[in-house]
């Protein structure tokens, strides 16, 4: 791989520089697959970005584009490390920045990225969601509506029962403010 990086920095490099206009280069794509495949996201998450910017397409034997995979591949990511009750941070961040705003991505693929937010926020310190373990309302709130957006942006995004619990939660926790 070192071999290959060297070739995709020069590309890189005389873009930067302005030695050249950007064009196809399919060795630039395959180091930044190669980058997420071997977990360093920092450098693959930038050049994927650059991909998109300079319009490159995937490597030939992907049929997704450049949005779409590092939305599929940093969500993976996410949902192993957040159930193992690691960070998600920086990676996650990054990327749903992209996923809310700027990418055109399959509804399916938006709406678990909002499921993922939400349901984040009700994780307990070894990454299983328990609605019940969280005493602060606005952090359920917050949950909810990233829920109930995921809900919005595709029907079948199985949110339900969960914004169901926080709701009862909701209402336990104004009770015990009443008292």
């Amino acid at each position: 791989m070192p071999k290959w990086l060297r070739i995709a920095e020069q590309y890189l490099g005389e873009v930067e520089r302005k030695e050249t206009t950007p064009y196809d280069h399919p060795v630039f794509a395959y180091c930044t697959l190669w980058l997420f495949d071997v977990a360093e996201f920092d450098r693959a998450l930038d050049w994927a970005f650059l991909a998109i910017e300079l319009g490159q397409p995937t490597p030939e034997r992907i049929k997704r584009t450049w949005p779409t995979l590092v939305a599929g591949t940093v969500l993976d990511w996410a949902t192993e490390q957040a159930e193992g009750g690691h960070s998600v941070e920086p990676y996650f961040g990054r990327v749903f920045a992209k996923v809310k705003s700027e990418w055109k991505l399959p509804e399916q693929v938006t709406a678990a990225w909002f499921k993922f937010a939400g349901l984040s926020l009700l994780r307990d310190a070894v990454g299983q969601v328990k609605v019940t373990a969280i005493g602060d309302a606005q952090t359920l709130q917050a949950a909810d509506e990233l829920l109930e957006k995921a809900a919005s942006i595709h029907k079948h995004a199985m949110v339900k029962t969960v914004r169901n619990k926080i709701a009862m939660r909701l209402n336990a926790l104004e009770s015990a403010a009443a008292q």
